[in-house]
């Protein structure tokens, strides 16, 4: 063991084992800043939500590349040489080149995403067949949190070729109401308009619109109401109406 101490005290490495504590201190404090900037400009509410997606990825970006400059630091501090293992790093490239490809092609179609302004974080949309809320966007991937199951999606950014959007500007909520087909259409859509008058409110962009008798067996009347809501209160706003017109053409007698 007195050897050990010997030899710290009398050779660099102590010395090296501070300039590198003190270089990792001084990368840590840089990433912390700019975390806390990032943190500052996302928390604005005037500003987008693409531009907080961007500034979450650039934030991420600065990360990776401190800590690809802290280990080159540390490396050439102890005296290892970097050129060597840039060499191999070249090697390694060429090797697995047909892999680097899917991923060139992920990073590129993740900038596009987010320039092309497609999703943000928070938007709803469908990918590929799944479908939630977005809740992280990375330079490879695209993650999904499905609303009903929990469920967590990772999608590739190359894999994403068509996108249903559901949060942009507004969405149309849909109601139909099956009554009894014995009824008389026209009455049924006076009653139905007469039901509807009352619940308009501010989470609907437009007056509800009795659209009509849109199918008509021998089971049922089916009559539709629509009306324009703003994207977060789609689903609310669809439940309230069948819930309440439902009801009331039961308490009438001319539900199903």
């Amino acid at each position: 063991m007195e050897s050990v101490f010997r030899f710290l005290r009398t050779s660099l490495f102590a010395p090296r084992v501070l300039t590198v504590i003190i270089v990792f201190a001084i990368l840590y404090f840089i990433n912390t800043a700019i975390k806390k900037t990032i943190q500052r400009l996302i928390s604005v509410d005037v500003i987008s939500a693409n531009k907080k997606t961007i500034y979450l990825l650039i934030a991420k970006i600065i990360r990776y590349v401190l800590y690809v400059i802290a280990g080159t630091f540390a490396l050439e501090i102890f005296g290892v040489s970097t050129t060597p293992l840039l060499a191999i790093g070249s090697a390694i490239s060429v090797a697995v080149g047909l892999g680097a490809q899917k991923i060139v092609k992920d990073v590129i179609a993740g900038f596009i995403i987010l320039t092309d302004n497609q999703y943000v974080l928070g938007d709803n949309v469908e990918i590929e067949g799944y479908a939630g809320e977005v809740i992280d966007v990375t330079l490879l991937s695209t993650v999904l949190r499905n609303a009903q199951t929990g469920a967590v999606y990772s999608i590739p950014n190359g894999e994403v070729k068509v996108v249903t959007n559901y949060s942009r500007d507004y969405m149309i909520a849909v109601v139909d109401i099956p009554v009894l087909p014995t009824l008389d259409s026209a009455e049924v859509l006076a009653i139905v308009a007469e039901i509807v008058a009352p619940l308009q409110d501010e989470m609907m962009l437009e007056p509800i619109h009795v659209d009509g008798v849109v199918a008509i067996t021998n089971l049922m009347l089916t009559v539709r109401v629509s009306v324009k809501t703003k994207p977060s209160d789609f689903v609310i706003v669809e439940r309230k109406l069948r819930n309440i017109i439902q009801t009331e053409l039961n308490h009438r007698k001319m539900g199903i």
